[in-house]
């Protein structure tokens, strides 16, 4: 029986299809696209290879190109409740954009992480996506501008190394704060930890909008580490006669520690204390008490910070060097069950 083996779907078929150029399917399927292919477009590229079969070859094409449409991630944690939701929003992105993105998490130590880095410098990557602070993060990203890399780190704050993408902190904490100031709040405490760069940011911002207010907004600063002392001072904090009536907690994940210690002093949110986060991780809309929260615009940061590592990669490297954007994109405030007006009534600790 003679077995016909099926016609390989070559790029001058998927062009003919889409009704564009074989160079548009190139670029948008390699991960080249820029502003002059309409995202219709490109999804009209993609939806057109999907449907007939075509896969890139980037064996071939990294031969002919010295490209591959391969990039690759390092992230400070996989664990936790923001930075995973991250990453997962950040491959989707990848697959969107028709290339491929390879997580790894990061190592404890910076020279553990140098280690990684020799992987992502191979040939086969043609750059790295830096999640969040990393330990000896400018000495990486200067080791990878040796090597010829291209490389963006994505949510390290705003003294990171460039070229960055990451959220505007300072209007987000002025949503938090006019938020608050509308209900009729004016002792407001920053919750932090010092351990976090991104929460770090957000304390000095805190400090800023305070001291702005002329007087009109009082604010301490509460440091929360895993520690008794700070459990301590806190608690104190609260049963003073000026205490504060609204916390801003520096991220969502930190605001859930904070929840339970309240609840550990019988304290009722927003009761007894209004409470807001930062970041809105998936689940704090479904918690007992629904978190009012910045809402970080993961998607956008993800394709923010995507699009400028795939054009940084398609310079070459001196033109690279020279270019050290930083990318902001506008937070959205969601109020939800956790803020309240001022409570009039005074309370003990249990």
């Amino acid at each position: 029986m003679d077995m016909k083996t099926p016609k390989r779907i070559g790029i001058l078929e998927v062009a003919r299809l889409a009704g564009v150029s074989t160079t548009t399917v190139s670029r948008v399927l390699n991960g080249h696209a820029d502003s002059r292919i309409s995202l219709e477009t490109q999804e009209r590229v993609r939806a057109t290879a999907d449907s007939v079969g075509y896969v890139v070859n980037r064996l071939a094409t990294s031969l002919r190109t010295h490209r591959t449409g391969v990039f690759g991630a390092i992230v400070n944690s996989l664990s936790g409740h923001y930075q995973p939701h991250l990453t997962s929003r950040l491959q989707a992105v990848a697959q969107r954009r028709g290339v491929e993105l390879l997580v790894a998490q990061a190592k404890a130590e910076a020279g553990e992480i140098a280690g990684q880095l020799r992987l992502f410098q191979e040939d086969f990557f043609d750059g790295v996506i830096m999640v969040s602070d990393l330990p000896g993060q400018q000495a990486l990203c200067d080791h990878l501008d040796r090597v010829g890399k291209a490389h963006v780190t994505l949510g390290a704050g705003l003294t990171g190394p460039l070229p960055a993408v990451l959220t505007d902190d300072r209007f987000g904490m002025k949503l938090l704060f006019n938020h608050l100031a509308e209900l009729g709040h004016r002792r407001i405490s920053f919750i932090y930890r010092v351990s976090r760069s991104a929460l770090r940011d957000r304390l000095s911002i805190f400090r800023e909008v305070v001291g702005g207010s002329a007087g009109a907004i009082v604010g301490d600063v509460i440091s929360f580490e895993k520690n008794e002392r700070d459990r301590k001072l806190f608690a104190d904090l609260l049963s003073s006669p000026e205490r504060p009536t609204a916390l801003i907690c520096g991220s969502d994940g930190l605001a859930i520690e904070v929840v339970a210690f309240l609840r550990e002093l019988g304290l009722r949110i927003p009761a007894d204390i209004s409470l807001v986060g930062y970041d809105n991780v998936p689940d704090t809309a479904y918690w007992a008490l629904p978190l009012t929260t910045v809402a970080q615009p993961t998607d956008a940061l993800c394709e923010a910070s995507l699009d400028l590592l795939i054009e940084l990669s398609n310079l070459p490297a001196e033109a690279r060097v020279a270019k050290r954007p930083m990318c902001f994109v506008h937070p959205e405030l969601v109020i939800r069950a956790s803020s309240s007006s001022p409570s009039l009534r005074p309370f003990s600790l249990a």
